[in-house]
């Protein structure tokens, strides 16, 4: 019985204690703990990623049928094409066969293939004539004692052993 009863004047402290706004911390009186905010922020550059990687995949893969046609292709003229962004240009240019009759389809396809080589080389080039910043912002928060006022009451609880038991001890400043 005795153990049930302190249990319940423990939890009606409790209560009191909220109710009435008071602190049960073992804070020093009169002084109140506050989080103070620092902001760092941190700007960095470098290359547009998205241009960066869309640039590389538009070169890699413009330049994979070119590489396979030179190493395919048995014409001397196709041996440019071993040279990316330049090579389909040169391949055009040096292509000059009485014998390969109708060749419009690979000067089209030799021109598409420049065209996207020359653009994922720009892409890549401007990647780094427009760099992408990014700003970085560190949130830290630190724990400031501010001493003000006495208002209110102060109260604190704390568990003491008895000599037939345990109970609670009550200070309080007003």
């Amino acid at each position: 019985m005795k153990l049930k009863s302190s249990s319940m004047l423990l939890a009606a402290a409790g209560i009191f204690s909220v109710v009435t706004n008071t602190s049960l911390a073992n804070a020093e009186p009169g002084r109140r703990a506050e989080a103070a905010t620092r902001t760092d922020r941190v700007e960095t550059t470098g290359p547009n990623r998205k241009l960066l990687s869309s640039g590389a995949w538009t070169l890699g893969l413009s330049y994979a049928p070119a590489l396979v046609v030179a190493i395919k292709s048995e014409r001397r003229g196709d041996d440019y094409l071993y040279y990316p962004v330049v090579g389909p240009w040169l391949d055009l240019a040096h292509r000059k066969c009485a014998t390969c009759g109708d060749d419009n389809l690979n000067q089209a396809l030799l021109v598409t293939d420049g065209v996207f080589q020359g653009i994922g080389a720009l892409s890549i080039l401007g990647a780094f004539l427009l760099p992408e910043r990014h700003t970085t912002t560190t949130v830290s928060r630190a724990r400031v004692e501010k001493k003000e006022a006495q208002t209110g009451l102060d109260l604190k609880l704390k568990p003491v052993r008895l000599s037939g038991g345990y109970g609670l001890q009550a200070t309080a400043r007003f």
